[in-house]
């Protein structure tokens, strides 16, 4: 069966979950406390931030997009697949024009989210009162004198606020408070979380792509390919009876006289399928050109080319699946057979030599069998 590094990845994932999780929360500035001025409560953790991240019910504005939710929640999704098809990697070119869109747009870019908070912050002197400027910012509510101001607040009342220091990176002030008051400025813990160069979620999701293309394959367990039932008389049979892995299986399987009616040359239908299909070998990689040219590989019970499987170069051990009719095998061991067809010697056979390739199963063999025995 086909294999990759699942665990891989969800190590990956959990390692983006912890970094932005609620450990971390002072010092990404989460408190845990609900809203000041609306009484909402917060995220608990950038990481939820990020979940919510383009949920209306969960944004400031209710606008619904494509953000770090919907981004993230397909990425997890996408984790549950056990074979990956060529057009399944797809996705992360999808994912990536997400980010663009997300990184170009201006009112979904985390970077500008407006907030009114505290822009400038002179504690007081004597019985003085603070001085307290408010105005808006982009990125984050959290500035240096907002949490200056609330430091301050908490010591006048013998409370606390658990935060640490933000970082003046995390927002844009506006030209009046001295900052550039431009858009795509402000680097705060969401955008790092989603769109930033190290441990964002833009980085986990090209992890992913590189951890899928570099390790999906073949397990150590034979592949199961299934023979089309078309192949008819034409190349297709020659060139499977030159697999030396599948010649060397016929050749076993029409040596064990169990698969013929007792006494008979005579091949039970269903005992020649399952002993054939039974079987498993290696093959080169010439012998794969063969087996995508005629056959396919079941994902989620559906037939696909074996070509369209990521890193399917890298089969080596397969186990052919024939069609119950036999029609096809039955060619392909006649290619192999040659002469020997009506000169091989069947184990047990008291009839003439040579092997019968009828279509009968094992109900008409027991029956016929009865006939000879009356």
């Amino acid at each position: 069966m086909f294999e990759w590094d699942r665990q891989g990845a969800l190590d990956l994932l959990e390692d983006y979950k912890n970094f932005w999780g609620p450990a971390k929360n002072p010092e990404f500035g989460i408190t845990g406390r609900p809203d000041a001025n609306t009484g909402k409560v917060n995220s608990p953790s950038v990481y939820e931030t990020v979940l919510n991240h383009g949920d209306g019910g969960k944004s400031r504005n209710k606008m619904v997009f494509v953000g770090g939710g919907i981004i993230l929640k397909e990425l997890i999704n996408f984790l549950e697949k056990d074979v990956f098809l060529e057009e399944d990697l797809e996705v992360f070119d999808e994912l990536e024009q997400d980010f663009k869109k997300l990184e170009t747009t201006e009112k979904r870019n985390p970077a500008n989210i407006e907030f009114r908070t505290v822009i400038k912050f002179t504690p007081p002197k004597g019985d003085d009162e603070p001085e307290i400027e408010r105005g808006w910012v982009r990125g984050h509510f959290l500035t240096v004198p907002y949490w200056e101001f609330r430091q301050w607040k908490a010591k006048e009342t013998g409370g606390s606020f658990a935060s640490s220091k933000p970082k003046p990176e995390w927002y844009s002030m506006p030209v009046k408070a001295g900052g550039k008051g431009s858009s795509n400025t402000a680097k705060p813990p969401l955008w790092q979380a989603i769109l930033g160069p190290d441990n964002s979620l833009r980085i986990l999701v090209e992890s992913v792509k590189q951890l899928i293309e570099k390790s999906a394959g073949p397990g150590s367990t034979p592949i199961n390919i299934y023979v089309n039932a078309n192949l008819g008389l034409g190349t297709g049979v020659a060139q499977m009876a030159t697999i030396a892995g599948l010649n060397k299986a016929i050749r076993e399987v029409i040596a064990d006289g169990s698969i013929y009616a007792s006494g008979t040359k005579i091949a039970v239908k269903d005992r020649l399928n399952e002993a054939v299909n039974s079987k498993s070998f290696s093959i080169s990689q010439s012998d794969l050109k063969i087996l995508v040219e005629n056959c396919t590989v079941k994902i989620d019970e559906e037939k696909v080319e074996l070509d369209e499987v990521v890193n399917y170069e890298k089969i080596n051990n397969v186990s052919l699946k024939f069609p119950k009719n036999n029609k096809t095998l039955n060619k392909i061991i006649r290619e192999v057979m040659g002469e020997q067809m009506n000169t091989y010697k069947v184990p047990g056979n008291t009839q003439s030599d040579g092997i019968t390739l009828k279509q009968i199963d094992a109900m008409q063999a027991f029956s016929n069998l009865m006939k000879v025995l009356k």
